[in-house]
């Protein structure tokens, strides 16, 4: 009799706990309301109240976010059709719909709710199913192989486009956006100041760059299949231009391809200074540049940089250094592009530049607080002056990556220092100041004094 007993109350406990545990699956599975879209808004639609309709696990209040809203705030279980209240001329894309309710469990009240994003639609102001088309692009140069490296870049559609879908890349190279300019073909892209100005009904629509351009180099521009009229209506096909527009080349103002003086003197291969005036080197947008080039091993290398002219600035102070005319460039420069095929150097289309120039002998010491070291011939050091006349030094500096660019000293020796990039040797110092043995040696050097104008 007891073991019956024993047998009755394993049944009875097992039946209250498989009761309990099906209440609470039952009370769970209405912690959420399921929604589910059923009609989706036709994109375009020239109606601006239309119907929506969507699915409801349970019946509740309907709040709305994003564009969007409508006068019906009650849902039911099942199907719901809406009409959104009055919408203008153009793109949804973040209009919500949540359902809640309250509801009573034994112990506690539980709110329960789910939510729906519309899918993306178009509210046009006519039936145009007409895909827009790419009517130019152009800069504001009227020689495209001439275009200023500070130069917008426009793009002018057939009609008046969605705004929201014009974009580009502000934060970094990276090829993003549906107007994208590029001088790789599109592995990298230029990154811009702001997202696209309009202008002309929404009709063009203009890219600042954030960086100066780089000169010589040709860029393409490509508009993608992302871009909208306001109709709703996608481009047919990505577009891109053929050719493309090319910036400016700079002139070469000065250049010598002899890395020793003659009688403490620099032999010119060109001088074309008597072209232009200080007033022109003075001028808005005007800018420098030098550039290298010396055949290393059987391989040809250059580096080539190019800033932003200083104030006061003149042609003669941009005369290779010699005892005769003293010249002395010692400053920090601005938006500094950096170009070359050596692989220690690295390009950049904007960094801050260090010039370090002067016929005179100079040592190790730092005196700028830039980050120079002391015992090292870096980007920092202190020229000893006038009367000092033996080494001489022409270098040029990636001031940001601590790194020199190029560097011919030595000038009065018929070995001179000649590198691109910081000297590699362990005993060296990174401006090639006693590179000797390590250093590239004269083959085929050349050095050139650039300029840019604005046009």
């Amino acid at each position: 009799m007891k073991n019956y007993l024993i047998y009755y109350l394993l049944i009875t406990l097992s039946i209250i706990i498989n009761s309990c545990t099906e209440g609470f699956k039952e009370e769970y599975s209405k912690l959420v309301i399921a929604l589910t879209e059923v009609t989706a808004i036709t994109t375009p639609t020239t109606d601006t109240t239309p119907d929506y309709t969507f699915s409801s696990t349970e019946s509740g209040t309907i709040t709305y976010g994003g564009s969007c809203s409508s006068s019906t705030t009650s849902a039911i279980s099942g199907n719901n059709t809406i009409t959104l209240n009055t919408l203008s001329v153009r793109t949804y894309a973040d209009c919500t719909i949540t359902v809640s309710k309250t509801i009573l469990t034994e112990k506690s009240e539980k709110k329960l709710s789910g939510s729906l994003t519309i899918t993306s639609f178009t509210v046009s102001s006519s039936n145009d199913t007409t895909a827009p088309t790419v009517s130019s692009v152009s800069t504001t140069a009227d020689n495209q192989s001439s275009v200023s490296i500070t130069d917008n870049i426009t793009v002018t559609f057939s009609e008046a486009m969605d705004t929201s879908y014009v974009t580009t890349s502000t934060s970094d190279t990276n090829c993003v956006g549906t107007i994208r300019v590029s001088s790789d073909n599109f592995s990298s892209c230029v990154k811009m100041s702001s997202e696209p100005a309009s202008s002309n009904s929404n009709k063009t629509f203009t890219l600042d760059p954030y960086y100066n351009l780089t000169v010589s180099t040709t860029y393409k521009t490509r508009v993608t299949t992302g871009v909208k009229d306001t109709a709703g209506n996608a481009l047919s096909s990505q577009y891109e231009t053929s050719s493309g527009f090319t910036t400016l080349s700079p002139t070469v103002l000065y250049e010598t391809t002899t890395p020793r003086r003659s009688g403490n003197n620099i032999v010119y291969s060109q001088n074309n200074s008597t072209s232009y005036s200080d007033s022109d080197l003075q001028a808005d947008g005007a800018r420098i540049g030098y550039r290298m080039e010396v055949t290393n091993n059987g391989t040809d290398y250059y580096a080539e940089t190019i800033f932003d002219a200083w104030d006061g600035i003149t042609l003669s102070s941009l005369l290779f250094p010699t005892v005769s005319n003293g010249n002395v460039i010692q400053r920090t420069v601005t938006n500094m592009s950096v170009a070359s095929n050596y692989p220690t150097v690295t390009n950049t289309s904007s960094t801050s530049g260090r010039l370090e120039i002067w016929p005179w002998n100079y040592g190790p010491e730092a005196q700028n607080n830039i980050g120079g070291d002391n015992s090292k011939y870096d980007f920092d050091d202190t020229h000893s002056g006038s009367g000092n006349n033996n080494y001489g030094s022409m270098q040029v500096h990636n001031l940001s990556a601590a790194q020199t660019v190029m560097a011919w000293n030595y000038h009065y020796n018929s070995n001179p220092d000649i590198g691109l990039g910081n000297n590699p040797a362990n005993d060296g110092h990174p401006d090639w100041t006693f590179s000797s043995g390590s250093s590239f040696g004269t083959s085929n050097w050349k050095f050139q004094v650039l300029l840019i104008l604005q046009q």
